[in-house]
């Protein structure tokens, strides 16, 4: 009987050795993970110089890693394995508390960050010296968590840095309308309707406090489920986030076009469906969008100077704008703007990043 068992053992992990062997032979390579929201590597090519390259070492085992049979499934089963059966404290730099997820971000690079600053003053020295000026910073949602113990930005010399280095702009502190549960459980964004005391404050401080949309003019609409970035580089099993999305009469009727804009109105909901669900507002990644407001309560304009954050704040001062341009200079370079933004002087600039991208502002051009 313990003969059997044996040859059993040896049978099932011959079968599972080269039966995953056989899937990874059989099955097509993936372009990309959904999960982890990444390409997948792909086989290098294979040469007689290549296969003695070190290089062509390092892609192979990539390749082979990526490509994996069901990784996913092995991903989730390595990750239970080191939160619950380890007890560590994260995994990857990932961590989870009152069932949501959190990166730790411990390394504070302070160049990138008076990079930011000296390049918002270039900015506003080559193109906005006759516009009304203002700036932000959006605390990522570990800044919530710091009393926890995890590694964490320096957040009050990211604050210092900026507020003392920015010239010729008025600076706006948000970080009392927000709160962690302003945040996706499973994501690094803000929730587009927890964000009506953050509107109202850089609305009174930009002057259009009293034209701004009402809270109970908004109609919520509710897309699930929400994958949000950090709960598939976690790979835990967590339950998924909602994503809401506000409408109202400003914006139904906005017109938004951009040179890469394809989606009819300001939500883009076929992008729920995509990489990242979040790409619903705005479309996700684009250069240059132009909002155009025609039911707006006043005719001024604003620029907004953005990263993936004010996607989901730009529609929510439709009603007091009448042409909202909105800029991600992570995608055009700052000498090349005036070939596709026209300033008007007397309007509003607001400058918005998160502390994440202030960290790695040197991917601004």
């Amino acid at each position: 009987m313990k003969k059997v068992k044996y040859i059993l053992t040896v049978a099932v992990f011959v079968l599972v050795i080269f039966g995953l062997a056989a899937a990874g032979l059989i099955l097509p390579d993936g372009a990309a993970s959904a999960s982890e929201r990444r390409e997948l590597a792909q086989m290098p090519e294979i040469s007689a110089k290549a296969v003695f390259n070190r290089e062509f070492s390092d892609k192979i085992e990539t390749y082979f890693l990526d490509q994996f049979p069901a990784r996913d499934t092995f991903r989730r089963i390595n990750a239970i394995f080191r939160f619950y059966g380890l007890w560590q404290l994260d995994s990857d730099g990932l961590w989870v508390h009152g069932g949501a997820v959190y990166k730790s971000e411990s390394k504070t690079d302070e160049s990138q960050i008076s990079y930011a600053a000296t390049y918002y003053n270039s900015l506003i020295d080559a193109y906005l010296k006759d516009l009304n000026v203002y700036y932000t910073v959006v605390p990522d949602k570990s800044y919530f968590t710091q009393d926890l113990g995890y590694p964490h930005l320096d957040y009050d010399r990211i604050f210092e840095i900026m507020t003392t280095g920015v010239r010729g702009a008025e600076y706006i502190d948000i970080r009392d309308t927000l709160s962690v549960d302003k945040y996706y459980r499973t994501d690094t964004h803000w929730l587009q309707p927890e964000l009506f005391d953050t509107v109202k404050r850089l609305g009174e401080a930009m002057g259009v406090g009293e034209y701004l949309t009402p809270e109970d003019e908004y109609t919520p609409h509710t897309l699930s489920p929400f994958y949000g970035v950090y709960l598939g580089q976690a790979a835990l099993p967590i339950d998924p986030d909602e994503l809401t999305y506000l409408t109202s009469a400003y914006t139904d009727t906005a017109v938004v076009t951009g040179p890469q804009y394809k989606a009819d109105g300001i939500y883009d909901l076929a992008k729920f469906e995509g990489m990242d669900g979040y790409d619903v507002f705005l479309s996700g990644t684009q250069p240059v969008i132009e909002i155009q407001c025609p039911d707006a309560r006043t005719d001024r304009e604003l620029y907004i100077f953005r990263d993936s954050f004010g996607s989901s704040l730009a529609p929510l001062f439709t009603g007091a704008y009448k042409k909202i341009t909105v800029i991600d200079m992570r995608y055009v370079t700052a000498g090349y703007l005036p070939n596709v933004v026209t300033f008007t002087p007397g309007a509003d600039v607001l400058f918005i990043n998160s502390t994440l991208i202030l960290n790695t502002a040197m991917i601004m051009r």
